[in-house]
């Protein structure tokens, strides 16, 4: 059986999230159905099989799991969305701004260093590390060894995805950690959250930062790379093939201007560029409506 193509389910919740936090209103829930069944049915399009993995079926084995195995250690979770713990690691990859390589793995913008931030975590026990999922287990890999080279001991790690575990770099390097997941897939074409497909949304795309030195800092205010030209790259952040690049890209705008026109109907007054969540890389946090600065992004294309 081929590999499937996974997007897991993000977008009302995160959206609905920041809306509480600022004072917009989100459209209905019939709204973001629809909105992804028109997204799921674009991806098969292009990817079969196509898997969605639902935000509370994750979320609520995940918890299950951090209950069943968890006792006597303390939780720390790097995940924003599916696991909320009173200890947690603000953290993420950072892309170059320019390439849009992977440079490493960062604190968010605003937020204080990795290491101050683990350094606060409290001591005298094992800590269970909780994310959303582990793919090349990277990023769990570098949270492991910074967590012990601030005298903490991971002894095991809880995630909703597993992908590929013979080939972890988590486990190739620390055997002893334990991994468990709630869902454990050989292979995947690609893994991606369905906020990535949403420009402007809590969270999307890649996080744009810079090397300095021998550091990976993020860009400050926060710039994001979305998965769709003319900002980021479609074929390193979701595997989109060549040739549907283009025609990708323009839907992904389109289901964006569609999804900021409906926030900003249903809020009484438009969303401007400033309140944003998260501002793709060259556009200006000033008083401009952002559905419009994104109409007048999608003829370059």
């Amino acid at each position: 059986m081929k590999p499937p193509y996974l997007v897991t389910e993000d977008l009302e919740f995160l959206m609905r999230r920041w809306a509480e936090r600022v004072g917009f209103s989100c459209p209905s829930s019939d709204f973001f159905r629809t909105l992804q069944q028109e997204l799921l049915g674009y991806l098969r399009t292009i990817f079969r099989p196509l898997e969605l993995i639902e935000l509370a079926d994750l979320s609520g084995k995940l918890q299950a799991a951090i209950a069943a195995r968890a006792a006597g250690t303390i939780v720390v979770s790097i995940d924003q969305i599916y696991n909320q713990t009173p200890y947690h690691l603000e953290c993420n990859r950072v892309a170059d701004i320019s390439t849009t390589q992977i440079l490493g793995e960062s604190r968010r913008a605003g937020f204080e260093s990795l290491v101050d931030q683990i350094r606060s975590l409290p001591k005298g026990r094992p800590i269970s590390l909780v994310d959303d999922g582990c793919y090349s287990g990277g990023t769990l890999l570098r949270i492991t060894e910074l967590m012990r080279e601030n005298g903490y001991v991971v002894s095991q790690v809880i995630v909703g995805i597993i992908i590929g575990r013979p080939e972890n770099q988590l486990l190739a390097k620390h055997p002893w950690v334990e991994l468990v997941g709630v869902r454990e897939y050989p292979a995947v074409v690609d893994w991606v959250c369905e906020r990535d497909f949403y420009v402007g949304v809590p969270l999307s795309g890649r996080t744009a930062g810079r090397r300095v030195d021998s550091q990976v800092i993020p860009c400050e205010p926060e710039v994001a790379l979305p998965y769709c030209l003319p900002f980021g790259d479609p074929i390193s952040g979701a595997s989109i093939p060549t040739d549907c690049v283009i025609d990708f890209s323009r839907f992904v705008l389109d289901q964006s201007i569609k999804l900021w026109q409906a926030v900003g109907e249903c809020s009484g007054r438009p969303v401007l560029c400033r309140d944003v969540p998260r501002l793709p890389k060259g556009c200006t946090r000033d008083a401009q409506y952002f559905m419009e600065y994104l109409r007048d992004t999608r003829p370059s294309l």
